[in-house]
């Protein structure tokens, strides 16, 4: 019983989460408009509503996988129908699907991040407020993101 119970737990937390960096980031565009939030605060929080819902995606299928293996005991038991297995698949499938989306948008999200910080950068450096090793651990960064992935 505890094993569902933490999931459900970080389903709930992520979901919260979500939903606080989802009304942090709607009022940010505005924010930074009259001249309160930097720019770069805005673009993290976006960032961060991308992250969470690629992390909820994940937990969810966690859990889908958890219920899956759940209802083939039980169908191997003969306590639920074959019936009742295919939804659970299908379930599976459906959230499979909802990862790869989401795990492609962070992906894209996390690289265009780091291009804006490298732009950024190379512009603090040209004006003489940044250093020459903030170029370089963004082109670092940026480098580290656009590497295949294992």
């Amino acid at each position: 019983m505890l094993s569902t119970a933490a999931p459900d737990s970080d389903l709930g937390r992520l979901e919260k989460q979500l939903e606080r960096a989802k009304k942090n980031a709607a009022g940010a565009e505005h924010l930074w408009k009259i001249g309160v939030l930097a720019k770069v605060e805005v673009e993290q929080r976006a960032l961060k509503v991308v992250r969470l819902e690629s992390d909820l995606a994940n937990a969810q299928l966690a859990r889908a996988k958890n219920d899956l293996a759940a209802q083939e005991s039980q169908v191997a038991a003969g306590e639920s129908t074959k019936d009742e297995l295919e939804a659970a698949k299908a379930t599976m499938a459906q959230l499979t699907e909802a990862v790869q989306a989401a795990t492609a948008k962070r992906e894209r999200a996390e690289l265009d991040a780091a291009e804006a910080n490298l732009r950024r950068q190379q512009k603090l450096l040209a004006l003489g407020s940044a250093h020459k090793s903030d170029v370089n651990r963004a082109q670092e960064k940026l480098a580290e993101l656009k590497s295949p992935k294992n």
